[in-house]
């Protein structure tokens, strides 16, 4: 399967102090007691890169990168003048041989506007120390996540049976007595199993991959940030396919915790035998404990029915809005045909897209493919793309350009740069019709 890396973008501004105090903020990701967080873990053994709205941190490194300089007065700390070109987000990224976690402090989520603490801050870069963890020592840990752009069309019933599914683990996850755990956790899964049996087997199959990868270190990072379990987004309102993934990270989570109280030597299990899911250690784990019988009652049924029509029709509206105000927007525009050599996606960010009715995709946020000299990333500005089976790049349309692309017949390219957004491409033909240029490959 092919491995799609994710960034999470960050909207910067040039500010005269950091956003928050580098050292205070690994002092606690240092904290000796983080090594109970998981058996083996030890976030002073991997590298982290962090960019404080100044400056570019390197800590843990076991030597000097190009472009950095030794911090006299903390031994084995260097630093970058700047923004380093690795630091997109908050990701991990490869650092010539090495896994490094990347991190961009920031004062506040800029999809839920929480304000972050230097505990988050830690609690955040710790998140993804612990996907380098699981990569070196758990490398079948990889979830397609490129499956989200091919995800099954969105109906009510579906998400209903998501919904009805993570209340139920919502109770499950807040209940204190063994029996009412187990008894919300076997209503949930209930619900889980009557959703997977109308899904192809490859979706089937991410869920419960998504919740031992991103779910895992989504428990790692809530616990390291003293976090209530309580504490998720529902900004997606859990329409697929974001709402898919957002349910990962918070079902991952619950399960984890959910096996603190049940089966306290559960990781051990988990470390021993990797090819097991979180939902198999559950399902075992209820299985040989008393459970005392859970269920909606018919009002709540009725009532979260009728709230997922309600927000299904309030979605299909605003998105409609949505891609008639891209289709609307002023500025240049640009339409990629590559059916005949189609791109290769590198980043996107799951959480920010919406499927269309003709399958193509809409981004909202970050999008970047290559294939060769040819190069595409686009931040911030919106974009449509089309794919064929493979999750080739087929059909790109950017629209809002402030300006007009460079064009060099000599050398057939077509080139633009506008902040972090830039495009080099190797053309076969070009037309220009007033602010549209379209180009194939």
């Amino acid at each position: 399967m092919k491995k799609i890396i994710f960034i999470l973008s960050v909207i910067l501004m040039q500010v005269s102090q950091p956003v928050e105090d580098v050292f205070k903020v690994l002092e606690i990701v240092n904290d000796q007691t983080n090594a109970s967080l998981w058996p083996n873990f030890r976030t002073t053994e991997i590298p982290v890169l962090v960019f404080d709205s100044i400056n570019t941190w390197l800590f843990h490194s076991k030597s000097m990168p190009d472009g950095f300089s030794e911090v006299q007065e903390h031994a084995g700390v260097y630093r970058f003048s700047g923004q380093h070109p690795l630091v997109w987000g908050n990701s991990i990224v490869r650092m010539g041989d090495t896994w490094v976690a990347t991190s961009i402090f920031s004062s506040y989520a800029r999809r839920t506007g929480e304000k972050y603490r230097a505990k988050d801050l830690a609690g955040i870069i710790i998140h993804e120390q612990f996907h380098i963890y699981s990569r070196s020592k758990h490398p079948r840990w990889v979830p397609n996540d490129g499956l989200l752009l091919l995800y099954p069309e969105e109906t009510p019933d579906a998400l209903f049976l998501r919904r009805i599914e993570k209340e139920a683990f919502k109770r499950a996850v807040t209940s204190e007595k063994p029996e009412d755990i187990c008894g919300w956790v076997k209503e949930a899964l209930k619900y889980r199993d009557q959703r997977m049996s109308s899904l192809p087997p490859a979706f089937r199959l991410y869920e419960p991959e998504l919740q031992r990868t991103e779910g895992l270190s989504d428990y790692i990072e809530k616990t390291a940030r003293g976090l209530d379990p309580l504490n998720a987004s529902e900004i997606t309102d859990g329409i697929a396919p974001a709402g898919v993934r957002d349910l990962g990270y918070v079902e991952g989570r619950w399960i984890a915790m959910i096996l603190d109280k049940l089966n306290p030597g559960w990781k051990s299990v988990l470390e021993n035998n990797d090819a097991l899911y979180l939902e198999d250690i559950l399902s075992q784990t209820i299985g040989e404990l008393p459970a005392e019988s859970r269920r909606f009652t018919t009002q709540e049924t009725e009532s979260l029915t009728t709230e997922t029509k309600k927000d299904f029709n309030s979605w299909q509206d605003r998105k409609k809005q949505e891609i008639e105000q891209f289709h609307a927007m002023p500025g240049f525009r640009i339409e990629i045909n590559s059916a005949n050599n189609p791109l290769i996606i590198r980043i996107f960010e799951p959480l920010e897209i919406e499927i269309l009715d003709d399958r193509s995709v809409f981004h909202r946020v970050i999008f970047s493919i290559s294939r060769g000299s040819n190069i595409l990333r686009i931040r911030d500005l919106p974009c449509l793309t089309g794919f064929n089976n493979s999750l080739g790049i087929t059909l790109v349309r950017i629209h809002g350009l402030p300006k007009e692309p460079e064009i060099n017949d000599m050398e057939k390219r077509i080139k633009f740069t506008d902040g972090s957004s830039s495009l080099d491409l190797k053309y076969s033909r070009i037309t220009l019709s007033g602010s549209l240029c379209k180009v194939e490959l």
